[in-house]
């Protein structure tokens, strides 16, 4: 199961590890950025929806495992 995850993906264990934690602090620095954006709207405009733009188009766009193509097509019918 774990050699299937990178193999679907293409990569090796380090650079799945990389990608990983560093999209993770990237999508809580976008969280964070969000709330404080909430609470006021002067500072961190846009920044949230940039970092999901830019991970979104890419990484998972055109990422080789099938399975992030269909969690797109399903994610966009709804």
């Amino acid at each position: 199961m774990f050699d299937e995850h990178l193999t679907k993906s293409k990569v090796t264990y380090f650079q799945h590890i990389k990608w990983a934690i560093l999209a993770g602090f990237r999508l809580i620095y976008a969280g964070v950025a969000s709330i404080i954006h909430g609470i006021v709207p002067t500072l961190f405009d846009g920044t949230a929806p940039k970092i999901i733009i830019d991970i979104y188009h890419n990484h998972l766009l055109d990422h080789p495992n099938g399975e992030y193509k269909e969690m797109i097509k399903k994610a966009k019918k709804k």
